[in-house]
């Protein structure tokens, strides 16, 4: 008698567990860089933190999405606005806060003089790093952590280091990244995350 109360307990939990609600699945790297690279607008605010050499500055960052055109801006430590970078994938213009305006290759290179030492700053591979993806089209190589989020990104002769992403919305975007070149350090923490609804 106890052999079929047990014998039936048994097929009732087997039972049980083969009804119950199944977990979902972990979406793939592969399956969120297709998605975010797919991902037209959205806007990042928050601080950065520029290191070349000995000189350096911190400051406020806001960077704005919306298909292929990139607008943002730096602030000051007290909030002052510095620069204005606007780029459309076929011009590229840095505005300064006395209200001169630069395009082209003498805009490039005003922002590597105030900003990236000397070296140009690729905005346009930027733009995707800051959301956790390579830029589509150029080899680079990446790093998965044990939490299989992807921990660093190598492409176009930068260094990109995710230290925490945050959920928005659907997507896991990052909290916390540095990238770095020869020469130059880029520390960005983001405080708000904007994204279409």
């Amino acid at each position: 008698m106890r052999g079929r109360v047990a014998a039936v307990a048994i097929l009732l939990l087997a039972g049980g567990c083969a009804t119950g609600p199944r977990p979902q699945p972990i979406e793939s790297e592969s399956a969120r860089r297709e998605a975010l690279q797919a991902l037209a607008s959205w806007t990042l605010r928050g601080r950065v933190a520029v290191a070349a050499g000995d000189d350096g500055f911190s400051g406020g960052l806001q960077w704005q999405q919306t298909g292929p055109n990139s607008e943002l801006s730096l602030h000051g430590p007290l909030g002052g606005e510095a620069l204005r970078i606007k780029v459309d994938g076929a011009s590229f213009v840095v505005e300064t806060p006395d209200g001169a305006s630069y395009d082209g290759a003498s805009a490039e290179r005003l922002l590597a003089e105030r900003i990236g030492a000397g070296r140009p700053l690729p905005v346009q591979d930027m733009r995707y790093w800051l959301i956790g993806v390579p830029a589509p089209g150029t080899p680079h190589e990446e790093t998965l952590g044990a939490d299989q989020r992807l921990s660093s990104l190598t492409q176009s002769g930068w260094l990109i280091r995710y230290g925490s992403f945050e959920t928005v919305g659907a997507h896991a975007l990052p909290q916390r990244l540095e990238m770095t070149t020869q020469g130059l350090r880029l520390r960005i923490a983001v405080t708000a995350w904007q994204l279409p609804p």
